[in-house]
Formats: C-alpha cells, sequence, structure tokens
C-alpha cells in the first residue's frame, strides 16, 4: 500500500472518531438538559407553589431590601469618590508644608503686595484633628499715599452680613520686619480661628463679600475689602478644613 494512501486512511479515520466524539458530547448535553427540565425544574416550581403568600411576600420584601442596600452602597461609593477628588484638587492647588508631624496647607500670598492689610487662612492638619487658622498680613510701603507706617495693631474686626467679630490681638506675638533701607515694613499675626472666627468666615461666604480693619485701639487703622479671588480662597480653606475634620 502506498504511503500516501495510509495518510488519507488515518486522516479518515481522525475525522470519523471526531465526529463520534461531537455527537456524543452533543447527545449526553441534551439528556442532561433533558434531566433538568424534567425533573429539577418541576421540583423548584413545586416548591414555589408550596409556599405560603406570606412567605413568598417576605422574600419579595427581602429582594427589595437588598437591592436597596446595593444603591445606598454604590452611592455612598460615589459620594466618598466625587468627595476623595475634590479634596485632592484643592490640596495641589495649596501649597503642603509638613512641620513636626503637623501638615500645614497655604495658599501662595505674596510678600510684598499692594500696601494694605490682608486676611490669609490655612488649615492644618496631623495630631488629634484638623483646625483652620489665618494670618492678618499688614504690609506698607513708604509710598503708600496713606501714609500709616507702623500700625502696631491690637485689633482686627471681621465685617460680613451686617455683624462684626472683633478679636483681640495678643501684641507680645506680633511679628515685625522692616527693610534695610526702612522702604517697606510687615506687621503680622498668625492665629487660630475660634468658633466665633469660623462663624464670621462663613458670613463673608454666605454674602460672598465682607472686610477687616486692623486697628490699633485708639490709634491708626487700616480697612480692606475681601476681593471675589480672596472670598473664593477662603471658600475653599473652609471646604478642606471641613473635609479634614471629618475624617
Amino acid at each position: 500500500m502506498k504511503k500516501s494512501r495510509i495518510i488519507i486512511n488515518a486522516v479518515f479515520f481522525y475525522i470519523i472518531i471526531m465526529a463520534v466524539g461531537v455527537a456524543a458530547f452533543f447527545y449526553l448535553d441534551y439528556q442532561h438538559q433533558k434531566i433538568i427540565n424534567q425533573e429539577v425544574l418541576p421540583a423548584v416550581e413545586q416548591i414555589q407553589k408550596e409556599k405560603t403568600p406570606e412567605e413568598l411576600k417576605r422574600e419579595a420584601e427581602k429582594v427589595k431590601e437588598e437591592e436597596i442596600q446595593r444603591q445606598i452602597e454604590e452611592q455612598e461609593k460615589a459620594k466618598r469618590e466625587k468627595r476623595e477628588k475634590r479634596e485632592q484638587a484643592l490640596k495641589n492647588a495649596m501649597k503642603e508644608e509638613t512641620i513636626n508631624g503637623i501638615t500645614y496647607y497655604k495658599y501662595r500670598w505674596p510678600k510684598k503686595p499692594a500696601p494694605g492689610v490682608y486676611l490669609r487662612p490655612f488649615v492644618l492638619a496631623g495630631g488629634s484633628r484638623a483646625a483652620i487658622a489665618y494670618e492678618v498680613y499688614y504690609y506698607y510701603h513708604i509710598n503708600d499715599p496713606l501714609q500709616t507706617a507702623w500700625i502696631n495693631g491690637d485689633h482686627l474686626d471681621i465685617a460680613a452680613g451686617g455683624e462684626v467679630t472683633t478679636v483681640t490681638l495678643d501684641f507680645s506675638k506680633i511679628n515685625k520686619h522692616m527693610a534695610s533701607d526702612a522702604e517697606w515694613l510687615v506687621e503680622s499675626y498668625s492665629l487660630n480661628a475660634d468658633k466665633p472666627v469660623l462663624a464670621a468666615f462663613k458670613r463673608i461666604l454666605a454674602s460672598s463679600g465682607g472686610y477687616i480693619v486692623y486697628y490699633h485701639a485708639g490709634g491708626k487703622s487700616r480697612r480692606h475689602d475681601l476681593s471675589s479671588a480672596e472670598v473664593q480662597r477662603l471658600q475653599e480653606m473652609v471646604e478642606l478644613y471641613e473635609m479634614l475634620a471629618e475624617e
């Protein structure tokens, strides 16, 4: 017998075996589905028929409760992810610095702004809990037409929404600096925002504006109306503080 003939017979025999195998597989699968349809499904249907209306109602209520719980969990997850994304976006826009285990989140304010007094909020995180604080920053230049020079402020008024919150400043904690040629000078305080001050911040946000007055009782003073950009930064600091305080 020729070699080619042997190969053809072998291939033909292999095809027959494969065909038989495929047929056997479909036959067994058909028998399996037939058993399920004839025995298992009727048994399940019979069990359902045997359940009382109360049992069927409880099952339906359970399915409904599970679906509601699933939806709640999905909503909470989406809310948490949105909050985390917003928190990170706020942090990314700020300068972050950690000192002795406390992380400070601040905006990059100019050291030499236009002459006047400024309210610069910042957030601290670490230790027992988060806190919101602020810097009172007074900058004076020799060419300032108001010629207020040293104020040596001991009070700060925060006005918004028809109310004024007065902060008494501890003069022993004032930070003072003057240029070597006396061209400019700075006075500043760093303070934690207590409840009255935080409430004043929120009045500023609610009314989309306000002003501060830095002064020495019975002496000189300097007023500053908050710009929309300053109000926006205050809003973002309060938002970040509230997020971190919840963690």
